[in-house]
Order: structure tokens, then C-alpha cells, then sequence
């Protein structure tokens, strides 16, 4: 009994969650959708929504564990850079997922992953950091040299509550203040951890798999895209 009862504490301190950032009709269905057809693999999981103070969030309210109306500082996809701010502090571990995913496979090794590293995520494989859009500027005036550094995907990332991946965060969100007429919130946050010598785990492309003109080597366990799912995408 002394056994079971520790191990059931151990198990309660490191619940996960899956959050989503959504607002407006369009995208609170979205998330809908991503709960509907992902439910086989994150039904052990709580589920958060992120949205603004003034969404209709009735049709999802009973499909999510809980649901946070947060007063953003920011816009558009620079919310993002602001979640931290608006986590619930009775989860070690989170993983956020973009509002047009679909969980196809297994996710324990991104938790895992996170656990061990603090973060863990996928590259944007076609993108170098200095070479998105313009934003060797703002690496200019971040005085942080333009070396053709890896950015990674901001759709799906894994992540622990720990101090190290706070300062991640935190940076990432004072990044997004900083630099608003640059709507993108991903280049953001392979900055601050490039400024902060961070070092995730890199998960593979199969975690956040985009479709178009991605090669996939194994099975997809998160589908990332606006375009449809093909049906039986493992079966080869």
C-alpha cells in the first residue's frame, strides 16, 4: 500500500498537459477538430485552451480540461510568445500544439524528451534563422551574429517547468515586445535560445510533420497543416 501511495504522488507530480492558442470561431473550431481526431492519443492528457477575453469558447468548454481567458499584450501569432504567462503551475510537463495539428501516433518521447532537456521540438528544415523573411535584421539589432543558424518549428513543442526553459520563455515573450512589426513569433524563439546558449532535444520531422515537399522517414505522429490529412498516412 506504502508503495502505490508514493508512486501515485510521484504520477500526480508529473502530470502533462497539451495547450492550445486559439481565439475567434475559426480557430476555436480548429482546436475542436485537432481534439476530435487526435483523441486516441491524448485522452491521458489535460487540455488547455489559451484565448482572449472575449472569444465564445462554449462549444469547446466541454471538451477541454480548463479554459484560460488571457489578456494579451500582443497580436495575431505574437500571442504565442506569451503563453508562458498564462500556464496553470499544477503541470511539470506541457506540450503546445498549434490549432491545425493532428496527433497520429505515440507522444511519450517528446514528453520524455522534455523531462530530460527542458525543451524538445522539431526544425523548420527549409528555413535558416538569418534567412527568414528579414529577419537578419533583427538579429542585427540583437547583436547576435548571422551564422545560417537551425530555426525550429514553433507548432508543437514540448516543454518542462523548470527555471532554464523559463528564461527560454521569458526571453522569447520580451523578444515578441521588442520587435512587434515582426508578426512572426517562430524566428522568435530559436533567438532566445541561441541568446541564451540553450540547447533543446530535436525531435525528428515525424512530430511535426508539414506535408508539402517534407520527406517523411517513418511513422508522422503529429500532422501539421491546413491541407488534408492523407487517409492511412502510415501504411507503406
Amino acid at each position: 500500500p506504502r508503495l502505490s501511495t508514493i508512486t501515485y504522488f510521484f504520477k500526480m507530480k508529473q502530470k502533462n498537459a497539451i495547450v492550445f492558442l486559439a481565439w475567434g470561431n475559426r480557430f476555436i473550431d480548429e482546436v475542436c477538430s485537432c481534439i476530435a481526431k487526435s483523441k486516441p492519443y491524448i485522452s491521458e492528457y489535460d487540455l488547455i485552451l489559451i484565448t482572449d477575453e472575449d472569444s465564445d469558447t462554449s462549444g469547446i468548454e466541454d471538451q477541454v480540461s480548463r479554459v484560460i481567458h488571457a489578456p494579451f499584450e500582443l497580436t495575431g501569432l505574437l500571442r504565442k510568445t506569451e503563453i508562458i504567462k498564462f500556464l496553470p503551475d499544477n503541470y511539470t510537463g506541457f506540450l503546445f500544439l498549434d490549432s491545425d495539428t493532428i496527433v497520429v501516433q505515440d507522444l511519450s518521447l517528446g514528453f520524455e524528451k522534455a523531462k530530460l532537456h527542458g525543451i524538445a521540438l522539431s526544425p523548420a528544415p527549409h528555413y535558416s534563422l538569418d534567412a527568414f523573411l528579414d529577419f537578419d535584421r533583427i538579429m542585427e539589432s540583437e547583436i547576435v551574429p548571422r551564422s545560417g543558424q537551425l530555426q525550429y518549428n514553433t507548432g508543437v513543442i514540448f516543454f518542462s517547468r523548470s527555471p532554464r526553459v523559463m528564461e527560454v520563455f521569458d526571453a522569447w515573450g520580451n523578444l515578441g515586445l521588442r520587435h512587434q512589426d515582426f508578426r512572426n513569433d517562430q524566428p522568435f524563439f530559436s533567438l532566445a535560445m541561441e541568446q541564451l546558449a540553450f540547447n533543446p532535444y530535436t525531435l525528428s520531422i515525424s512530430y511535426n510533420y508539414r506535408g508539402i515537399g517534407q520527406a517523411i522517414s517513418g511513422d508522422v505522429r503529429i500532422w501539421h497543416s491546413h491541407g488534408k490529412m492523407p487517409l492511412k498516412i502510415n501504411d507503406y
